[in-house]
């Protein structure tokens, strides 16, 4: 599997890279083959002529050893020679061993390179020059001996020397010379290793040469064939292309490689009004509006220095004179190295835009004038808060007089008074106090919605004890509160108010003073839902959207004393907080109220 992953993979490869480069591989190929098998071939024979020449070195060495032998073995030879005829012609060796003899030492000296090789030459150097020196002595005793007419022999003592020098000298140039046969065996041993490894690397050459080319050979042909196709695919691709553009609603204009126009579609022709034979060859510039020409760079200019879709927008020209806006662009797809322009008619979307235009400027109009209309609204509301502020109070003072006053003349004519006429006084009290309840219940209802109200933790079950606690119920009434309210962040104000209401409401119109009401909450994700339920008497369900309309009450206000308001002021404060209160009941069978609110507030 990972080999026919890698050839995929390969394959893969091979196909994504343009013609020219796998062209230019295919031809890589065997050349690479070709200088990598002659570089190895150079290489082997680079080794093989070292090793020759190491061979011809050592083949050197054994000639000048054996040439310094003879020389000196002649020069001995001669010398006797001299020494038993006194004949000057025996000394001719001895003369020509004086004269080599240097020479042969400096070329030895020069060829050997081995430490040990090198101290033992330098002993047949100094043995050399003391056997020549002894010769010289043996010569030189002999011609005084002739100039002093002495005809009995030499003495024996230098030809003695002489032997042993030269036995040692022989000796030593055998053992030179032995060491360099030993030498010259290994370096002929090494040589036919490297002649078998020229043999193999001529043959791998020779094949590796032939599968590259059949190789290439082969990826060549499959080449070709690839091109066909291409050619055949873009053919296809050309009608296919030559038929888009004859059904598109844009005008396309290709352009050849001097940007002059080289086919116009349908859609061109409609839009501009000429003929294909009209504009062909010609600068696409004619077709843009003179007056549009020089805001910024000719259209030519633009389309021959982008790579990419410009856009450009301009005025465009119809054969009738008439001119219409375009949008111009340059098509990715290129065209016989050309390039493909796209022009679109945009004066639906320019007409468009221009309402747009005028839409945005009415609607920032309105904005300032809905801005300045907020402002006096506010202006208004607070004159609106003021009035009410001085009217509850104008409208309150004269209440609380009616209420003392009456208590005052009830307290001084008590004795006198029937217990009709106390009645009346009670009464009268009451009414006084609706009145200033309604007043604080329409203060309240107009200003729901209106005070900005600061937010702050709060924890429900300490708010509702707060709350039970002001409202002081009856002893013997019980209020069961669920542990399981929520602590969140909020507007305490509002959400005290709208309990408080709701408590009020159900601990004021229950019937007994031995009451039960219960309050619990459910998580309903973004929002909580509070339920507050008692057990009284209930509300018939046709009064279930009644009771939330001000002013409205289900009992008489001479049974029961009662403004209308509460539940009004619930309604409008759980609204205006994006929440929504429900009731449901049944007479006999209580009230359950509910109202969902916002775990954090509406717009963060």
């Amino acid at each position: 599997m990972p080999k026919i992953n890698l050839f995929a993979k390969i394959r893969t490869v091979w196909h994504s890279l343009p013609v020219r480069h796998r062209g230019a591989i295919i031809i890589a190929l065997p050349f690479s083959c070709l200088i990598v098998t002659l570089y190895a071939s150079v290489s082997l024979r680079q080794n093989a002529i070292a090793t020759y020449q190491q061979i011809d070195h050592t083949k050197t060495i054994l000639l000048d050893s054996n040439r310094l032998l003879k020389i000196l073995l002649d020069a001995e030879t001669g010398t006797r020679g001299y020494i038993i005829s006194r004949n000057q012609t025996f000394l001719e060796p001895y003369n020509t061993a004086r004269q080599e003899l240097p020479k042969i030492i400096n070329r030895l000296e020069e060829k050997l390179s081995d430490d040990a090789e090198v101290e033992k030459f330098k002993r047949i150097k100094t043995l050399a020059r003391q056997n020549i020196s002894i010769l010289e002595q043996r010569i030189e005793q002999v011609n005084q001996r002739k100039r002093n007419n002495i005809d009995s022999p030499a003495s024996d003592i230098l030809l003695y020397q002489g032997k042993n020098v030269m036995d040692t000298i022989r000796d030593e140039i055998d053992a030179l010379r032995e060491a360099e046969l030993n030498q010259l065996d290994i370096y002929r041993q090494n040589l036919n290793p490297i002649r078998n490894q020229n043999i193999t690397v001529l043959w791998i050459t020779l094949a590796i040469s032939v599968s590259s080319y059949v190789g290439a050979i082969y990826l060549f042909s499959k080449l070709d064939w690839q091109i066909e196709g291409q050619e055949l695919q873009l053919k296809q691709k050309k009608s296919l292309l030559e038929g888009i553009m004859g059904n598109v609603v844009d005008g396309i204009i290709t352009l050849d490689k001097q940007d002059r126009i080289d086919s116009f579609n349908q859609a061109a022709t409609e839009m501009f009004g000429y003929q294909s034979q009209d504009v062909m060859g010609k600068n696409i510039d004619f077709l843009i509006s003179k007056t549009e020409k020089n805001i910024d760079t000719q259209l030519s200019q633009k389309i021959s220095t982008s790579h990419q879709s410009l856009p450009v927008y301009a005025l465009a020209n119809r054969k009738v004179g008439s001119s219409f806006p375009v949008e111009i662009s340059i098509s990715d797809l290129q065209h016989d190295n050309g390039k493909m322009v796209i022009v679109r008619d945009i004066t639906e979307q320019t007409q468009a835009r221009e309402k747009l235009e005028a839409n945005v400027q009415e609607l920032s109009r309105l904005s300032v004038l809905l801005a300045s209309t907020n402002q006096a609204l506010t202006e208004r509301n607070q004159e609106l808060d003021d009035f009410a502020y001085i009217a509850s109070h104008d409208l309150k003072a004269p209440l609380r007089g009616i209420a003392n006053l009456s208590q005052w003349l009830e307290e001084d004519i008590q004795n006198d008074l029937s217990p009709e006429n106390q009645n009346q006084f009670e009464l009268l009290r009451k009414r006084v106090y609706r009145m200033e309840a309604l007043i604080n219940g329409l203060l309240e209802y107009s200003r729901v919605g209106r005070i900005q109200t600061s937010e702050e933790k709060v924890d429900v079950r300490e708010l509702l004890a707060e709350i039970i606690d002001s409202l002081n119920p009856p002893a013997e009434f019980n209020i069961e509160i669920s542990s399981e309210l929520p602590t969140f962040t909020t507007k305490k104000l509002l959400l005290r108010q709208v309990f408080a209401n709701l408590l009020s409401n159900a601990i004021k119109h229950h019937p007994r003073d031995d009451g039960n009401i219960k309050i619990f909450v459910e998580d309903k994700g973004n929002v909580y839902n509070f339920i507050v339920a008692d057990d009284g008497k209930g509300i018939d369900p046709k009064h279930k959207d009644k009771i939330f309309t001000i002013f409205q009450t289900l009992q008489s206000r001479d049974k029961k004393e009662n403004t209308g308001v509460g539940l009004s002021i619930v309604k409008k404060i759980v609204e205006s907080e994006g929440g929504k209160i429900h009731l449901n009941s049944e007479l006999g069978k209580g009230a359950t109220f509910s109202f969902t609110w916002h775990k954090s507030t509406m717009g963060q």
